[in-house]
């Protein structure tokens, strides 16, 4: 084969390996190491551009959800990727904007419970850890069986459960504060009706099933422990991240589940969600990871079998054989 040849095949491969060798890096690291949601997320991420990011930051801006476009920018920076200055602006601006909301929603959540965003959601904890938010919720549920109303057995267990929550945190100066702040945040995304139907079930399932004792106290360590989830989601990520568990979770273990992913991400965890595609399982990029482990290996070999030609091409080159003597 002609010489040109061979360098025009070197060139392709070059190229070719560009594309695999960090793709293909990215597959086996997943493939060899742990296979959480926090693995997964990062392996999709790999194959995001700054282009994806500011296509998406715009969008999150026109939708008036500076959090999540705050997210996106926080998930860029971390992965070291240039955004150009003007996103960066119209992130700032989107936060600045909702910075001035932030009094007045503060007390609309500690007055009435209600927690549409994070300024609304600090009253309304704050009125909980009162033990104020939590009776005026359980009276509310008594004035509905009084007047013959339906009642909301789940939001009255949080209410009762989050009284005995709250005397603990007083008791252990402190100390359960953030399974208190996870249910207040749960009875909030209930009352809005944003809780996910399964996940409702499940609770509510657990609520009637508290009839004695051992139950009780069962309900009460299930909930404290979704609650100190919900409320690490919530200082990790936000309250919209946690919103969006919520609404979307199947079980008690998928907010468990987000709860540690939102431990990895911080901040950035709504942008790496929505990058990533949202179903973080290792089922779910088991077929992408496999293709680019199998291509990186057939470069390799292809790689070595082109450098083992070119050194033996060299090696002609440098020591040509001795031509044959006449005899």
């Amino acid at each position: 084969m002609k010489g040109w040849v061979w360098g025009l095949l070197a060139v392709a491969m070059l190229a070719l390996g560009l594309a695999i060798l960090p793709r293909g890096a990215d597959a086996l690291r997943l493939l060899a190491g742990p296979r959480d949601a926090a693995a997964v997320a990062d392996y999709a991420l790999a194959a995001k551009r700054p282009a994806d990011y500011v296509r998406e930051i715009d969008a999150a801006v026109a939708a008036k959800d500076e959090d999540l476009a705050a997210s996106l920018l926080a998930l860029a920076d971390e992965r070291g990727l240039e955004l150009p200055p003007a996103t960066r602006e119209a992130v700032a601006a989107a936060e600045a904007e909702a910075t001035a909301r932030l009094a007045a929603d503060a007390w609309n959540g500690f007055v009435t419970g209600e927690a549409p965003n994070e300024a609304a959601l600090a009253g309304a904890v704050a009125g909980d850890l009162t033990g104020i938010g939590d009776v005026r919720d359980l009276y509310r549920q008594a004035e509905k069986y009084l007047s013959g109303e339906e009642i909301d057995p789940l939001l009255a267990g949080l209410s009762a459960v989050g009284l005995g929550v709250t005397a603990a945190t007083i008791a252990s100066a402190g100390m359960a504060i953030p399974a208190r702040s996870g249910l207040s945040t749960l009875k909030a995304v209930k009352r809005a009706g944003r809780l996910s139907p399964a996940l409702t079930r499940q609770l509510g399932t657990l609520a009637a099933n508290a009839i004695d004792k051992r139950a009780i106290r069962g309900l009460a360590t299930s909930l404290e422990g979704l609650g100190t989830d919900i409320a690490t989601i919530g200082s990790k990520a936000g309250y919209r991240a946690t919103l969006t568990t919520l609404a979307k979770a199947e079980s008690v273990a998928d907010v468990s589940m987000m709860a540690k992913l939102s431990q990895r991400f911080g901040k950035a965890t709504r942008g790496a969600l929505l990058l990533a595609g949202g179903a973080l399982t290792f089922a779910s990029v088991t077929a992408s990871a496999a293709m680019w482990s199998i291509s990186l290996m057939l470069w390799l070999a292809a790689a070595l079998m082109g450098l083992t030609r070119l050194c033996w091409t060299l090696g002609r080159w440098l020591a040509p054989r001795p031509k044959p003597q006449p005899a």
